[in-house]
């Protein structure tokens, strides 16, 4: 009998599975990249058949091979600890310090992961390329006297490799673990043939000006660290002392910027394809089981219950997986697996696979509405828009500006103080007075507590402050596409209940269901009329709403007949009204 596997040993395999396959794949596209690099870097056109035949035996060359072993380890390692990133648990942090201070050895292994693979990178295509640009030193023989001189052209491709893995670092950073999700499923090979081209034609086109920064960056490093390179071998010497005439060769060097520019694109299409990879591969469609009872227990070889992925937040993706799942079973036209979820459990006959699907889809829906509605507790509304008049916006005029100063002096001169605004510190013509003033002040600036001190610090509300709209823009970004793919599969699953549930188990949740989408539907119409910038979360915004009265207008329309035999509370009917006018 095979032993029972637990839901989160099940969950994170069914992850690492796919990583994994991702991985290979992108160490095996790093030999289609090699004969990108090599068919340009030997380009022959009066030659073509000594081109192509020099190339496909650089290729099947066993030194070639054994000299990818450490690129392929490399990119092995760069990809299990960007796979580490996509595994970790979706969590809220009220801060910018406390998401720096969770997120930054993290963040920090990455960008030395991303480093190496450029720097190995940059090594392995300099390997094809002619003596003096893939040596580190190189004999010279000018003076009559060989000596050993430290390669500049090779310092500069190798280093090039380091900075375009760490601007690959700095540019993607805030979408590493993040996955966007096809609405249409296409098969693997045609996502990865748009992705690829995609990706390669942007990395070509976005490495140019980055090419020539690295420039003015290498001039700056080689002022500082060019002699010291050349002091740590000790036995090598600089061929030109002079840095301004060595960065001139180097700037001038043609064939060098042109091989720069093909290595730095070529990095960036190895990094982003692994990017790509990740998201085609967590976007394939993983069907979970249905059916529970007695005798459908999981077992190491069986798939993971619909239910359980749905309730799992330690990995965001399962959760995904499982909503992409529930809305494929919703849509699908007379699908068996939606009929599964209408039976009846053996024995027992008790609704227990809707039961489950269904309780679990509720309390994930009410748990983000009772969220969205605290977070956006403390929130002001919007300031009432400006009076408009025929000819334009009311804007103050000479006079009320006049009138506003004669106002102030006014009372300034007879000591009248608004009740709006502190009262001015009294002036006077004396020394005495003055220092007395001064004396205040100081009195007043010693008074002040550390916290409010801080907090005129520039910089310090947007590190250590929680915002009043933090919450809501994390709920909004971040769990807002789950509740809507479960929102509408949910209501689809009701719907087609009509026709395929012969035992009317969805009958009874029917109340609780329109009572969670209309809930939600008031706290996502609040979210129009308070101070939030929706413009930040704008897309996650309109499709929740417009997935909410999509759900409640099919509801409406499927179930208008039978309203008044549905338990339904008064109050949520009377909400349902202007969907039952739109039906009509």
């Amino acid at each position: 009998m095979e032993p029972v596997a637990t839901p989160d040993l099940t969950f994170r395999k069914l992850c690492l599975e796919r990583f994994i396959l991702a991985i290979l794949y992108s160490i095996a596209l790093q030999y289609l990249l090699v004969t990108v690099f090599l068919l340009f870097v030997n380009v022959d056109l009066l030659h073509p058949i000594t081109w192509l035949t020099s190339t496909v035996g650089l290729l099947v060359s066993p030194l070639t091979w054994l000299r990818s072993v450490p690129l392929a380890t490399a990119l092995t390692v760069h990809g299990f600890v960007l796979a580490r990133m996509y595994l970790l648990e979706s969590r809220y942090y009220p801060t910018l310090f406390a998401q720096l201070k969770r997120s930054i050895m993290q963040r920090f292994v990455v960008l030395c992961t991303a480093g190496s693979v450029g720097c190995l990178t940059a090594w392995f295509y300099t390997r094809f390329l002619r003596a003096d640009y893939r040596q580190l030193t190189l004999m010279d023989d000018s003076n009559h006297d060989q000596q050993t001189v430290l390669n500049e052209r090779f310092v500069y491709l190798f280093v090039s490799g380091l900075f375009a893995g760490c601007y690959f670092f700095a540019r993607g950073q805030h979408t590493l673990g993040s996955i966007e999700w096809s609405p249409v499923p296409l098969s693997k090979w045609t996502q990865f043939r748009d992705s690829f081209c995609s990706i390669f034609v942007e990395s070509i086109r976005r490495s140019f000006v980055p090419s020539f920064v690295y420039l003015s960056f290498y001039y700056t490093a080689s002022v500082l660290l060019r002699s010291r390179i050349a002091m740590l071998f000790g036995f090598i010497r600089l061929k030109e002392i002079s840095t301004v005439y060595s960065f001139y060769c180097t700037a001038t060097d043609i064939r060098l910027l042109l091989y720069t520019w093909l290595v730095f694109a070529l990095i960036l299409t190895n990094m982003n394809l692994m990017l790509g990879l990740f998201r085609i591969f967590l976007n394939e469609r993983q069907e979970f089981a249905i059916q529970v009872g007695v005798f459908h227990q999981q077992t190491k070889g069986s798939d993971p219950p619909l239910a359980a992925a749905l309730a799992y937040r330690q990995i965001p993706i399962v959760q995904q997986m499982a909503a992409e799942d529930l809305a494929t079973i919703a849509k699908t036209h007379w699908c068996t697996r939606r009929k599964q979820l209408y039976e009846l459990t053996v024995p027992g006959g008790h609704p227990n696979n809707w039961r489950q699907v269904c309780d679990t889809c509720l309390k994930l829906i009410r748990e983000f509405t009772h969220e969205l509605t605290v977070s956006i507790g403390g929130i002001e509304l919007k300031p009432p828009p400006p009076m408009v008049l025929a000819g334009g916006r009311l804007r103050p005029t000479t006079s009320m500006d006049r009138e506003r100063l004669l106002r102030q002096q006014y009372n300034q001169n007879f000591g009248i103080r608004s009740l709006s605004t502190p009262a001015l510190s009294p002036t006077s013509s004396t020394e005495s007075g003055q220092q007395s003033a001064g004396a205040l002040d100081l009195l007043k600036v010693d008074n002040l507590s550390l916290p409010t001190i801080l907090s005129r610090v520039p910089g310090y509300q947007l590190i250590f402050v929680e915002s009043k709209t933090a919450k809501s823009y994390y709920l909004l970004s971040v769990q807002s596409q789950l509740v809507a793919s479960i929102t509408q599969s949910l209501t689809a699953l009701a719907c087609c209940s009509l026709e395929e549930d012969q035992y009317g188990v969805v009958q009874d949740d029917l109340p609780s269901i329109v009572h969670v989408l209309l809930e939600l539907k008031k706290v996502v119409d609040k979210i129009g009329a308070i101070n939030l910038d929706v413009k930040r979360i704008d897309r996650n915004y309109i499709a929740l709403k417009g997935a909410v009265k999509r759900s409640l207008y099919r509801f409406t329309q499927s179930f208008a007949p039978y309203l008044n035999d549905l338990v339904i509370e008064p109050e949520d009917l009377q909400a349902l009204q202007p969907f039952l006018r739109y039906h009509v």
